[in-house]
């Protein structure tokens, strides 16, 4: 422990509980050809029954080597070399094989980040709940499986149990695993990032679950989050680590109140906030204050031709603007609509909207609200069924109603997509000087080193970076590259689809700043599809809110964050966590309480909003 770690100690009169968890002096190394590499050193906590213990840090830290050592795992080529773990009392790197499989779904479970990837996709959702009973000797009948899933409020669980994993959303995918999790009723709970790709609404409900489980069955709960809105709601006490070592551990509304560790304060300082610039802490302020209309973006008229625009009444036609353009659009879509099969409910249903010369348009919604299929859609990834959808820069133009297969060189060139995982994206037996070289070559005939070398060095990295495989970057680095392949091609339109999505906040801030300054450098524009608001209300010039597959709310960002608000955009605001929030914010059952009504509200500067009445 380093003499400037502060750590919070039981103060006189507080209540002594055993600790379901002990972890003491923890060491972790890995062997690297004849070296050994630490990754955690010296790191004690304990966790009693009942409470929540947030592990924090960048990529990288050590956090979920801890996490996953409570389960008497660690990574091939790793370590104990000091120290010890125990769980209810037992060593458990000292357990037998028996022991150990007894440990884990027993005594303790796991619910990781991915829910899609820890469920097997070839079985139904109720074989794999009755596997997870069986493994522990668990009564593993019909009823203790529906029982299960409508313990972690899944609707209609004797349905969801004759579905593959695939024809559920990533919310419902999440409370699977957590039903398979508790299955067993295990005494200590590891939540490794378990709401990093769900969207705002979805991951209050998943972490309002998890809150009363905890309560329920007396668990001892650790949980490792980059989202310090969601540690901050979740957590009694927080451990903040640092290249293998925990540098402050606090209560935790202390911690966010006067943190000690100068480390602890620039993560805050990182942190995206959704917050108007006047509430925010000093530390937070930012001279440029990366707002619509802040110093370094100057404001531009939010009226273009295509945004969703109705007049008051509703008479003019979805797709209509109220006020002349003041500059024409480099897309612009009307009453498109996307369908992924004939017969299935349009993923997409009417969308009107565009996006200006140099702007970031931001879109927002839960999971399947279609937002995600409007950027695969922008990119020939999935065909429009009909609608107008048309991209045109004064230079290019094209019909991007067609996949991309179909479309011109030109157009292909000028409209990139930049992955939400750069892990998958990225070809792992490439170098990333091939990953960056192969659209160069496409788009421009060449692929020189010193050009590749100049496209790293754009995205922060360098050229020495070329030489290096995938698995030898961070993920910030990767993400670095992904953006550097889509630059390759020298588009005028970006797609970014959840790129900061499994990003810690201090890697999050640079791909957002490199963003904003390729935006204003190039003259970019830019599609940007986030479930974090914080992230939007920080890099874009305007919002849509979707839901449904259409688009409920549009408008300049600041006037959507603070202005009227359509009653899906309020729920969504609601369920934003801050940092230093110290309560989950209510978000209900869940049930829609309106519908759609004819025509548009007009509020003035080019905030509209989609009419409703009480269903």
């Amino acid at each position: 422990m380093t003499d400037q770690q502060t750590v919070h100690r039981p103060q006189a009169g507080e209540p002594e509980q055993r600790p379901l968890v002990r972890v003491e002096d923890l060491a972790v190394s890995y062997a690297a050809g004849r070296r050994t590499v630490p990754v955690v050193r010296g790191v004690s906590f304990s966790v009693a029954a009942g409470r929540t213990l947030g592990l924090v840090g960048e990529s990288g830290s050590g956090k979920s080597t801890v996490a996953r050592t409570l389960l008497a795992h660690l990574r091939a080529g790793s370590r104990i070399t000091d120290g010890r773990v125990l769980v209810d009392g037992q060593d458990v790197f000292a357990l037998s094989a028996a022991g150990r499989r007894a440990l884990r779904g027993g005594t303790a479970s796991v619910v990781a980040q991915n829910a899609g990837q820890a469920l097997t996709p070839s079985m139904r959702v109720g074989e794999q709940v009755r596997e997870a009973l069986r493994a522990h000797g668990e009564p593993d009948g019909p009823d203790r499986v529906v029982e299960l899933l409508r313990l972690v409020r899944l609707p209609d669980p004797d349905t969801i149990v004759r579905r593959f994993p695939h024809q559920l959303s990533g919310g419902q995918q999440q409370r699977v695993a957590i039903a398979m999790a508790v299955a067993a009723r295990p005494r200590v709970l590891v939540l490794d990032e378990p709401t990093t790709a769900l969207d705002v609404v979805t991951q209050a409900a998943v972490l309002d679950l998890v809150a009363d489980l905890g309560r329920e069955l007396g668990m001892a709960v650790l949980l490792v989050s980059h989202d310090l809105g969601v540690v901050s709601a979740m957590a009694d006490e927080i451990a903040v680590m640092r290249a293998g070592e925990v540098v402050e551990h606090a209560a935790t509304a202390a911690l966010f109140a006067a943190p000690q560790h100068e480390y602890t304060r620039a993560l805050l300082a990182a942190v995206p906030d959704g917050r108007r610039p006047e509430q925010r802490r000093p530390e937070q302020r930012r001279p440029e204050q990366r707002r619509t209309g802040g110093a370094d973006r100057p404001r531009r008229d939010a009226r273009v031709p295509g945004t969703v625009a109705d007049t008051a009444t509703g008479s003019a036609p979805p797709g209509s603007p109220v006020e002349p353009a003041v500059e024409r659009p480099v897309v612009d879509a009307q009453d498109l609509v996307v369908r992924y099969r004939r017969g299935l409910p349009a993923a997409v249903d009417g969308v009107s909207f565009a996006i200006a010369p140099r702007e970031t348009l931001a879109v927002v919604g839960e999971s399947g609200s279609g937002k995600s299929t409007l950027a695969t859609t922008l990119a020939g990834l999935v065909p429009a069924e009909s609608g107008s959808f048309t991209y045109d820069d004064g230079t290019v133009r094209g019909d991007l109603r067609e996949p991309v297969a179909a479309r011109s060189q030109e157009l292909r060139r000028a409209v990139q997509l930049v992955f939400q995982n750069a892990d998958t994206s990225l070809n792992p037996r490439r170098t990333v000087g091939a990953a960056v070289g192969r659209p160069l070559r496409l788009f421009t005939g060449s692929s020189s080193r010193a050009r590749v070398g100049e496209l790293l060095t754009q995205v922060g990295l360098g050229p020495e970076y070329a030489d290096r495989l995938p698995a030898q970057l961070s993920g910030g680095q990767r993400q670095r590259v992904g953006i550097a392949r889509a630059l390759a091609a020298e588009p005028r339109l970006v797609i970014a689809d959840e790129i900061t999505t499994a990003l810690d906040v201090q890697v999050q801030a640079g791909i957002l700043a490199l963003l904003d300054d390729l935006r204003r450098e190039r003259g970019l524009s830019c599609l940007f599809i986030s479930h974090d608001l914080a992230v939007v209300r920080g890099v874009a010039d305007r919002v849509a809110v979707m839901t449904g597959g259409r688009i409920v709310e549009v408008g300049p960002t600041e006037r959507v964050f603070t202005g009227t608000n359509h009653p899906y955009t309020r729920t969504l605001l609601r369920a934003t966590l801050e940092p230093g929030q110290t309560e989950l914010p209510d978000v209900g059952d869940g049930v829609q309480r309106w519908r759609d009504a004819p025509g548009w509200t007009d509020h003035g500067d080019g905030h509209r909003t989609r009419n409703w009445e009480d269903a």
